[in-house]
């Protein structure tokens, strides 16, 4: 039987149709292997914010034992002689590190002074985190710490206590869980690099910490803080004075811990305000680690908020820590933040509503893994119904494609002369 040439090119062109179908779904896969990856890697999965844990480390990658430090007394005749940190740590594990080591210190109670910084570190906004990368290889057995201590340290001899906290990881490996993508988020210092020297470690023990207390605090003491009433218009702004804790003996806390009242609201001053308020006046802030507002001038600090609604009997509260060794009177630790409403905003002096939440570093330190589990099912959501749209968006295009083109798997009558010719034969 001869197989006209229709009939092949038909036999063609369906193994054609067939090729551009394995193509789409290909890609069609390809796309959702993609989208997958990039919601379960996460975005800077790859960047030197990469989180894992020990067990997505190879057993032969390097592992490091970090110095133990001695706790630190700052002599009260010096108050603000925070001791400055020379971090060191040794490669115990059993592979060296190739490509070099990321150090992560953190402070609490107290601030780094980063101006300028080295160029090879990066620092936090709130001046308590800096990371630094050293790019020269640590062999298994070798000891290192910083050729200088950290930058000093900017803290007023209000703290109970202070501490550092460092952790060091290989450059490029896995890093801590939750590490931030501080190349993307923090600035780079611009002064020379900081550098590593060889050491001795020492015994080892549970180290990388460094914690400093003010002797003054050493002793029992009867810390208090006397209440303010605000007074204001529902809709505007209000403002109160609030006075330096007292204690006996001193010294005692200049930090205020502060509870808005139930009804208004923090209002912390815009950049314009800012900048034309006198250097000397302080206003209470909210603190972008832990959330919690604070006012902390060394002799008054102002607090301002937006009176929302009236709420009878709202009371919000001021309360100070007890001293390390204990409080003589531990019942005036904290006092009551009165509200007192005047009437309602006159025309045009109304203010929009301030948000209450927290600044993004301080919800997210709070919030733990809980919100970075809501974030995750968010993205997994979003990038589904993406590759579901996509897949009923090929779909149709094919179901359009099938129905235009025409049926080529068997052959069909040709018209014209040359077809009666044959079928006369």
């Amino acid at each position: 039987m001869k197989v006209s040439p229709r009939v092949r090119l038909g036999t063609r062109g369906r193994a054609t149709v067939m090729v551009r179908e394995s193509r789409w779904w290909r890609w069609v896969v390809a796309v959702l292997v993609a989208a997958a990856g990039a919601v379960l890697l996460g975005p800077g999965a790859t960047g030197p914010g990469e989180a894992g844990g020990a067990g997505d480390s190879p057993a032969d990658q390097a592992l490091f034992t970090l110095r133990s430090h001695d706790p630190y007394v700052i002599e009260w005749a010096n108050p603000t002689a925070v001791p400055r940190l020379t971090p060191a740590f040794e490669n115990t594990g059993r592979g060296a590190a190739d490509r070099g080591v990321v150090l992560r210190v953190t402070l609490t109670d107290a601030r780094f002074d980063t101006a300028g910084g080295y160029r090879n570190c990066y620092y936090a906004e709130n001046h308590r985190t800096v990371y630094c990368e050293f790019p020269d290889r640590v062999p298994v057995g070798a000891a290192f710490e910083t050729a200088e201590p950290l930058p000093k340290v900017l803290a007023g001899y209000q703290e109970l206590t202070g501490s550092y906290a460092y952790a060091v990881w290989p450059l490029g490996g896995a890093a801590p869980a939750r590490t931030e993508d501080y190349r993307a988020h923090y600035r780079r210092g611009t002064d020379p690099a900081l550098r590593l020297r060889p050491t001795v470690l020492g015994p080892h023990g549970d180290g990388g910490e460094l914690r400093f207390r003010w002797a003054g605090y050493e002793g029992p003491a009867d810390w208090s803080v006397t209440g303010v009433t605000i007074r204001g218009r529902i809709g505007e702004y209000a403002e109160v004075g609030v006075p330096r804790p007292r204690a006996t003996p001193g010294p005692g806390p200049q930090r205020v811990r502060v509870e808005v009242p139930p009804g208004t609201t923090l209002a912390p001053l815009s950049r314009q305000e800012r900048e034309g308020t006198p250097s000397e006046v302080t206003y209470c802030a909210r603190d972008d680690q832990d959330g919690n507002i604070y006012c902390g001038d060394v002799n008054w600090s102002t607090l301002r908020v937006r009176i929302d609604r009236r709420v009878e009997g709202a009371e919000g509260r001021l309360s100070v820590p007890e001293p390390a060794n204990g409080d003589t009177d531990a019942a005036n630790n904290s006092a009551p933040i009165k509200v007192e409403i005047t009437g309602a905003a006159r025309p045009g002096h109304a203010v929009p509503p301030v948000s209450a939440a927290p600044s993004p570093s301080a919800e997210s330190a709070s919030s733990g893994d809980g919100a970075g589990d809501i974030a995750l099912v968010a993205a997994v959501s979003a990038a589904s119904v993406a590759a579901l749209a996509l897949v009923a968006l090929l779909l149709a295009r094919r179901g359009r494609a099938r129905r235009a083109a025409p049926d080529v798997s068997r052959p069909r009558p040709e018209s014209g002369p040359r077809w009666g010719r044959r079928s006369r034969r």
